[in-house]
């Protein structure tokens, strides 16, 4: 295991995981609705910004859901900044509430998280095909962000087979998908709100339950596959941060996903072929 990194001692299933929130659990759940409603407003703020700064030609997907797309990158800056020093106030130390311990892995043990992640993503999404007998086709979009004949396959998706067809938006968009919204999500879900709901009779184990719930409850405009696949993601994340205890792991894993598949929508499917 030593390859691997320190924090692989003892195998998968030793607990690395210890939670340290004096700031309560009622600050902490407050502290997750003001961050989540902040980065909408934020969100709707830098929207403004973007349309008057830049003519986003309106395709099929409609300007304003584009810019709100570029949008979430500065967004999320400000409120992860607004999450850290939260975490610091009622005598938090904030890298401890929300649980920025480097983890100790070496690359190859970083590369083998990842890549057993990406796996049990896609394993998940095999099994979720194969036993409700799902038409994958009916949750494509056609090329340029068309809605398929069996309805919306998600805003979001929709969006990104839209902005695949033009470099440049792709490029001002990635950073939001890749980074932006995978570091405020976790640092909201998996932050200072984990730290405080592990820590009551819930456990690590409910903690997980919950967060996943709230985080797959989030992305309500989705189809119902789409928010099965976040939940089963939620849980993946909680399993690593009982195991590692590292909210970096997370970040990185959701970030990964996230850019890999908008990637393959834009080398394969879009019109940047």
């Amino acid at each position: 295991m030593k390859l691997l990194g320190e924090d692989f001692t003892g195998g998968l299933m030793r607990r690395g995981y210890w939670p340290s929130n004096p700031t309560g659990l009622w600050y902490s759940l407050a502290v997750a609705v003001v961050l989540m409603v902040l980065h909408q407003v934020l969100q709707g703020v830098f929207v403004l910004i973007f349309m008057l700064l830049f003519k986003m030609t309106p395709g099929v997907t409609p300007s304003v859901t584009k810019a709100a797309l570029v949008s979430i990158f500065p967004a999320s800056l400000i409120v992860a900044g607004l999450a850290y020093w939260l975490a610091g106030l009622r005598g938090g130390v904030p890298a401890e509430v929300l649980n920025l311990r480097w983890p100790r892995l070496s690359l190859i043990g970083w590369l083998l998280l990842v890549i057993g992640f990406m796996l049990a993503m896609y394993a998940a999404i095999m099994a979720i095909v194969l036993i409700f007998h799902i038409d994958v086709s009916q949750y494509t979009p056609g090329s340029h962000g068309e809605s398929p004949k069996s309805g919306s396959a998600g805003a979001v998706k929709e969006a990104m087979f839209d902005i695949s067809n033009t470099p440049w938006l792709f490029a001002l968009v990635f950073p939001s998908i890749a980074i932006g919204a995978p570091l405020a999500e976790e640092l909201i879900f998996r932050g200072q709100l984990f730290s405080a709901l592990s820590q009551t009779r819930l456990g690590v184990a409910g903690t997980t339950l919950v967060t996943a719930a709230m985080w797959s409850l989030l992305h309500v405009t989705e189809p119902w596959l789409s928010i099965g696949l976040i939940f089963v993601m939620g849980l993946i994340f909680g399993w690593m941060m009982w195991r590692f205890g590292s909210l970096w792991l997370t970040v990185a894993c959701h970030g990964i996903w996230n850019g890999f598949y908008a990637l393959v929508i834009f080398f394969h499917l879009g019109g940047a072929t």
